[in-house]
């Protein structure tokens, strides 16, 4: 896991510093929001617009993922799922499930992982990401319930 997070934040860090704006999801969301699941790729959530998405293939593209210099901003918007590269490889969505970035970023978070921080999405608007139909993300779903269920629980004992 001390790998993955090496490598998420490496490229959260190139991406912040390139201005992009984006949410982590999925997977590593999961595990950033408690719920200690295996996942051995990335996944952010960008706003959409074309400068935003430059932004997003510089950024990867001066990792060295060679995919991110074959997509022009105008191709990587009109997708709502574009996996770029592996190790790890990055899922860049334009819109997961029902959720868009514009509506998911007044609501977000950040997470310092290795002096980073990175941008995460909220916990409600995660589990919404989540209602795929697939079964891992049922599993998914329901252990983040259990986490929101326990933190609404916390929230209104210590306003007591």
């Amino acid at each position: 896991m001390a790998e993955v997070q090496s490598r998420v934040a490496k490229i959260c860090a190139t991406l912040n510093r390139s201005k992009a704006k984006y949410l982590v999801i999925g997977g590593v969301a999961c595990i950033l929001h408690g719920y200690g699941r295996a996942t051995e790729d990335l996944d952010i959530l960008i706003e959409r617009t074309a400068p935003n998405a430059a932004r997003i293939l510089r950024g990867l593209s001066s990792l060295g993922y060679g995919f991110a210099r074959e997509w022009t901003p105008a191709e990587l918007l009109k997708r709502p799922i574009t996996v770029i590269g592996d190790d790890p490889r990055v899922d860049v969505f334009t819109v997961a499930a029902t959720v868009k970035y514009e509506q998911a970023a007044p609501r977000a978070g950040t997470v310092e992982v290795t002096g980073v921080r990175i941008p995460l999405i909220s916990l409600e608007d995660l589990i919404e990401t989540k209602r795929t139909g697939r079964l891992r993300d049922a599993a998914d779903i329901e252990a983040l319930e259990q986490i929101l269920s326990i933190s609404a629980k916390r929230a209104s004992q210590t306003s007591l």
